[in-house]
């Protein structure tokens, strides 16, 4: 059973997240209910315990999904060039696949191409993507170049300047573009195809 405190966070995002088509930081939560960070992170994570907030390794420390939301589908955004490959497990448990792809700010993108075939991602793939604009270097991205064409890449900034999106496929070179020229929209979380 909740503490009201705990329902007031859990309330708190989820109002935020019908109004910002995104989930809170710790301190939005805070600066609404009027308690510090560390404060919203131990409630937070009593509704981890709960069941009602999943873990999360991003900067947000946990993931809501709306129950009301159909958990089997994410929205479907168009063609990407290339992607990341989905290990089969050898595993007795079961596998929730709308927790491992569904979330706030997550989308598919259709692959197009054979730029990342190396890294187990083929034309007409589906890859999930988390919606970001910051990535770790050697992360595959979503990258928007010259506000015109989008690609998935490996990503590795230098200190020149310069942005390397790097394809995995051995017969591709890589591509170099000056920072202010891409943009990163997003993350990859997963890949899936359809065999029928």
């Amino acid at each position: 059973m909740l503490t009201v405190k705990q329902s007031n966070v859990l309330n708190v995002i989820r109002e935020f997240i019908r109004n910002n088509q995104r989930q809170p930081t710790l301190e939005e939560v805070g600066f609404k209910l009027g308690i510090g960070r560390s404060t919203v992170h131990k409630h937070v994570q009593a509704l981890i315990k709960a069941g009602l907030l999943f873990e999360s390794t991003g900067k947000f420390a946990y993931e809501y999904v709306d129950e009301d939301e159909e958990l089997g589908s994410l929205p479907y955004l168009g063609l990407i060039a290339a992607g990341k490959p989905l290990e089969a497990l050898a595993d007795p448990r079961q596998i929730n696949l709308a927790r491992f792809f569904c979330g706030a700010g997550r989308y598919v993108l259709r692959i197009s191409g054979d730029s990342m075939i190396d890294a187990g991602i083929f034309d007409d793939d589906y890859v999930v993507i988390r919606k970001q604009e910051t990535a770790r270097p050697g992360s595959i991205v979503v990258a928007l170049v010259d506000q015109r064409e989008a690609t998935l890449k490996y990503y590795h900034p230098h200190s020149t300047g310069v942005i390397e999106l790097r394809p995995a496929n051995e017969a591709l070179e890589p591509m170099y573009y000056q920072a202010d020229s891409v943009v990163i929209q997003g993350v990859l979380i997963g890949v899936f195809r359809d065999y029928q």
